[in-house]
């Protein structure tokens, strides 16, 4: 009979667990305090429905799966570790893709363009593709791919993280400040002068949901960059948690921006808002 082998940890790799095991029960947390705002589920099916409860679900199976890799101490001989971490891997793109999903949605929603929402599709996904096919080049100093690392990883089954994920970083933080920028010109071109509740609600939550997104993904880009190897996996779940909760948010401020409103909508409605002329309209669509 094999006996495991216990695995390489130091203080980096420690806070790495801990902090990743904080971020899960955070989404814990946030999911069973606005859980009484999230009533939809007698409603009919659309397509930001169907974003919506991917961002919000999603993630605690990718945490999740992160929170196991975390839980890990030992290793048993002839394990393998690498389709696992392949597809947490998948499982946080997925989930900050649908919460970016929410964020588009309500910005083609606030000017109506088709060039502006192929521009909003094609653009975060040319940014990713460069990102994803650089990191797999040795551009990046003191990574794996260019300074070898001396601890015992067996089974790939360390949680340990990869420097070269910076470029993931830079591109989110690329493609967040340019919803900003675009988000500015159409709250202060198109709605100067007439701004309602629902409005002021929609550019208010979006701006902060970008700007958080910036700052946490350049505390990413440091923590990638500058502690030891062992450190780096400290950014594995923050990123995936704050855009869920925070796409989530988004949705239910808006729901009760129309309830104060005394508009009667679903949360499916108020998800396809319509901003037409400076005035608010409810009418859903199917995207």
């Amino acid at each position: 009979m094999s006996h495991p082998t216990a695995l390489y940890v130091d203080a980096g790799l420690q806070a790495s667990k801990y902090f990743n095991v904080g971020m899960f029960a955070v989404l814990i947390f946030d999911y069973f305090i606005t859980l009484e705002a999230e009533w939809i589920w007698h409603r009919k099916w659309t397509f930001v429905r169907f974003i919506f409860t991917v961002s919000r679900y999603l993630p605690f199976f990718g945490i999740g799966m992160t929170f196991t890799g975390a839980l890990r101490t030992q290793y048993y001989p002839g394990e393998s570790c690498v389709r696992f971490g392949q597809a947490s891997n998948v499982l946080h793109i997925i989930c900050i893709i649908a919460a970016e999903g929410l964020l588009i949605t309500r910005i083609y929603a606030s000017w109506d363009s088709k060039r502006l929402l192929t521009f909003l599709l094609v653009f975060p996904v040319v940014c990713f593709v460069v990102s994803y096919l650089i990191s797999d080049t040795p551009l990046v100093f003191n990574s794996k791919n260019t300074t070898p690392i001396n601890i015992p990883d067996p089974g790939n089954c360390l949680f340990l993280g990869g420097r070269n994920n910076v470029f993931e970083y830079a591109a989110l933080l690329l493609y967040e400040l340019v919803l900003l920028c675009l988000l500015l010109y159409i709250r202060f071109s198109k709605y100067s002068n007439t701004v309602g509740q629902l409005q002021e609600t929609f550019f208010n939550d979006s701006v902060g949901y970008i700007m958080c997104i910036m700052i946490v993904s350049s505390f990413s880009i440091i923590l990638t960059m500058v502690p030891p190897i062992t450190w780096v996996s400290i950014t594995d779940s923050p990123q995936i948690v704050i855009h869920s909760v925070l796409a989530s948010r988004i949705l239910f401020n808006l729901r009760a921006s129309e309830g104060r409103s005394q508009i009667p909508t679903t949360l499916a409605d108020v998800s396809e808002i319509r901003f037409g002329g400076g005035q608010i309209s409810t009418a859903a669509y199917d995207v």
